[in-house]
């Protein structure tokens, strides 16, 4: 596997695209997080009344599912990006290339996942160092590791964006196809179905365990989740539930990619 993860960085750290995006995504990761301090600090100096609604979601422990919250709204940056990076395999015939050099269908597959977990990893790391800036910078902030489980919610939520996005990717082999999937369900679709199952069939909380939206519930807005989420399951079983549809999306681009034509 490693031998395979070093041809996979081989073929990605020339590919301005991946570094691109990448650089636009730490940017962004860092400045909506900004945003959110500086409106949360203004609107506080303003209205010092506002803070018994807001409370401090930069100061620890809060800034730890803050950061998290924040930064999920840029999950479509890397789902993006590795849509592009399969796609590309697709479009020039690599893929091809890699099997009649001798790898297995299943290797092609399982190492792009894995990489995509490497990734996530470097993401969520540098999510926790966003966090402990915001963290440490805040007024009277005092460091805490109370809620640091959010930081592994944030992997959980990181790797299950960018393998549906993977999924989306052998399913359709087009990059504008996939694309448009991901974000006209991620932003459009799946909100709409959770609020049709959750509040007009009232089916509480079966709508909270739609795909994306159940790694969305594990990292609430700090200040209204007993009031938005208020009926969702326990986080554990949000855990669990991420990881099978991880896996899923896995097996289910397997089982595609090995069935189907090269």
């Amino acid at each position: 596997m490693l031998q395979l993860l070093k041809i996979e960085w081989l073929k990605v750290k020339n590919y301005k695209a991946f570094w691109i995006f990448s650089i636009l995504y730490s940017f962004a990761i860092l400045g909506i997080n900004y945003t959110g301090y500086y409106i949360n600090e203004l609107t506080v100096q303003n209205m010092p009344a506002s803070q018994v609604i807001l409370g401090s979601p930069y100061s620890f422990p809060k800034v730890w599912q803050t950061v998290g919250f924040m930064s999920s709204w840029l999950l479509y940056f890397p789902g993006i990006l590795f849509i592009m990076l399969l796609t590309n395999e697709f479009n020039f015939k690599t893929h091809r290339q890699n099997i009649i050099d001798g790898w297995t269908r299943q290797q092609f597959v399982t190492v792009k996942f894995v990489f995509a977990i490497l990734f996530s990893i470097v993401a969520t790391f540098f999510n926790f160092l966003v966090a402990l800036l915001f963290g440490l910078i805040t007024t009277g902030s005092h460091f805490s590791f109370l809620g640091f489980e959010n930081i592994g919610y944030i992997f959980i939520q990181t790797v299950a964006y960018i393998t549906f996005a993977m999924f989306l990717a052998v399913l359709f082999r087009k990059s504008g196809t996939a694309i448009a999937v991901f974000f006209l369900y991620g932003l459009i679709f799946e909100w709409l179905i959770t609020v049709i199952i959750n509040f007009k069939l009232e089916l509480t909380p079966v709508g909270y365990f739609l795909p994306l939206q159940v790694t969305d519930v594990m990292l609430p807005i700090p200040f209204g989740n007993k009031v938005i989420y208020k009926d969702a399951p326990d986080v554990w079983i949000l855990v669990i539930s991420s990881l099978v549809y991880i896996c899923g999306y896995y097996f289910f681009a397997l089982k595609k990619f090995t069935k189907e034509d090269l």
